[in-house]
């Protein structure tokens, strides 16, 4: 059975820089420290538009994170990081050298989202993957409703899904579990986790949680993710955020 006190880590969070969330870096982590947690990763949105200054921030941002702010602090580990944008070509290593973490994920925003076919959103994991080195797939259920006019049936989804399941546990590739998919279960997504979710149990999938927390009193809140992992049974040995081994191994460098 897993509670809050298997939760060592989260994965997922957000700060002022992401222009829509609300608290610090230091709020974050003093959050995270109230928690219990050992580790907590700053995934600002990366952005990468806007004007020559702008972009010139959001690098050095990320650089900073990655290089300096990947450090323990008030004894949480601060993973630098942020969170990236399927079919947006802005991630290059020599760039954001020093990030460990590189969680990326479909924001309608970012793409044609009235154009974007199922395959489309597929191809845009591979790709993502094997062109640009991410190692983290996040809420790979979500933004689904809004391709197509929302005229995908839940069968088309679900097989779309499997794939992206199938092929991150064959390339080693972290899933995440995220919080407020469940909250906001906009356009059915909590179902859609549900789904997917199982079928990673089956297949022996490594998974992460992340709070997505837009405000520091979300940090680490992993209630509905847990009860829903209970009701799936999904093995703790499988969950990056429960194992310390592994936790160290990728981020106390």
């Amino acid at each position: 059975m897993l509670t809050n006190k298997d939760i060592l880590a989260d994965m997922h969070t957000h700060t002022h820089f992401s222009k829509h969330a609300y608290s610090t870096v230091k709020e974050n982590i003093e959050a995270a420290k109230k928690r219990g947690l050992k580790y907590i990763a700053i995934t600002d949105h990366y952005y990468g538009n806007g004007d020559d200054l702008d972009k010139k921030n959001e690098i050095n941002r990320i650089q900073y994170l990655g290089q300096r702010v990947n450090r323990v602090e008030s004894d949480i580990t601060v993973i630098g990081s942020a969170e990236f944008n399927l079919g947006q070509d802005v991630y290059t290593p020599e760039k954001l050298e020093g990030l460990l973490w590189h969680p990326v994920g479909l924001h309608s925003w970012f793409v044609d989202r009235d154009s974007l076919t199922l395959d489309d959103v597929y191809n845009l994991f591979v790709e993502a993957h094997e062109l640009k080195g991410y190692n983290a797939f996040n809420h790979i259920e979500r933004e689904f409703h809004k391709l197509n006019h929302g005229q995908y049936i839940d069968a088309e989804l679900f097989h779309c899904l499997d794939r992206i399941v199938k092929y991150a546990y064959k390339n080693d590739i972290w899933l995440e579990v995220n919080e407020s998919t469940i909250v906001e279960n906009d356009g059915e997504a909590a179902n859609r986790l549900f789904v997917w979710l199982q079928s990673a149990k089956n297949n022996g999938n490594k998974i992460y949680l992340g709070s997505d927390a837009h405000y520091c009193e979300e940090v680490g809140k992993f209630d509905r993710v847990i009860r829903l992992l209970n009701i799936i049974d999904y093995p703790k040995e499988l969950i990056l955020n429960c194992n310390e081994d592994m936790l160290k191994s990728m981020f106390d460098k």
